[in-house]
């Protein structure tokens, strides 16, 4: 059964190792979503404006998943649907330790992302890639500091992305955070950690979609490589897993397409019987 909708991860699937989409698989999907009556849904950890200027080759998506599940938003008309935010104790106790160690720390708070002077000199430390770094600052709101924004303002937020300059320090601080309660801190890369309230996830993203647009989850295809994405692959009536993907995500999923330097995406539609 052609799935009615399908659900695309960003960074290590639709996006090449260099940040950007090959060509043949943008048409691919330009072409699904012109010709079929599936409906396309981003799938993220990165804020809403910042995938809005990854696929700003794409017409706007019907509805964007961003920040690890936690938000979800009309796309047309940029309305954000559902929110779902760390307590506000949990926040600060989250902020204070990662202010500990030589980290850029992104806060995800409604429709973007903020990060801090300090942070964005930290990111650049990083062994982060510098056409990931320039991608992902360009959307942000970038302050001198973030201690008003948290401590002072308290204001709600959606997720944290930390990225630890050195390794160990990541090790570290990561196994703090886990002890903390309610906070369940994963990775995606080797140098970074994300959080969000009470281990929320993409699944948790896509079934609050799944309810308003009244679509159970067998009909439901989802298209991922990480950590983050392991959850919804799970979930979904059918997850395909990258050809790059983390062995625990192939083990979740029902089928292992190329990788996202292969064109796996069109792999993947075509198994899906979204493309002849």
């Amino acid at each position: 059964m052609t799935p009615r909708l399908i659900t695309i991860d960003l960074d290590g699937t639709l996006l090449r190792n260099d940040c950007t989409i090959s060509p043949v698989t943008r048409e691919v999907i330009l072409d699904c979503m012109k010709n079929t009556d599936t409906i396309f849904v981003p799938c993220t950890g990165r804020s809403y404006k910042n995938s809005r200027f990854v696929l700003k080759d794409f017409p706007t998506f019907p509805y964007y998943i961003n920040a690890n599940g936690t938000t979800l938003t009309e796309g047309p008309s940029e309305t954000l649907l559902h929110a779902s935010v760390l307590p506000l104790e949990t926040g600060c106790q989250v902020y204070s330790a990662a202010k500990e160690y030589q980290t850029f720390i992104e806060i995800y708070h409604g429709l973007t992302a903020y990060d801090s002077a300090v942070g964005r000199e930290n990111l650049r430390k990083s062994a982060c890639e510098e056409d990931y770094i320039e991608q992902l600052l360009y959307t942000n709101t970038h302050l001198e500091d973030l201690d008003d924004f948290v401590l002072k303002e308290k204001r709600p937020i959606s997720k944290f992305h930390i990225v630890c300059v050195d390794p160990k320090e990541k090790t570290q601080l990561k196994d703090r955070l886990s002890h903390l309660p309610g906070v369940f801190p994963i990775s995606t890369t080797p140098f970074n950690i994300e959080i969000c309230c009470n281990g929320w996830s993409k699944r948790e993203g896509l079934k609050k979609l799944c309810e308003i647009l009244q679509i159970s989850s067998e009909e439901i295809a989802a298209i991922g490589d990480s950590e983050n994405d392991y959850e919804m692959i799970q979930w979904a009536g059918c997850g395909i897993a990258m050809g790059n993907a983390d062995e625990k995500v192939k083990n979740a999923a029902q089928y292992v397409t190329g990788s996202n330097e292969e064109d796996g995406i069109v792999q993947a539609l075509r198994y899906l019987g979204v493309l002849g």
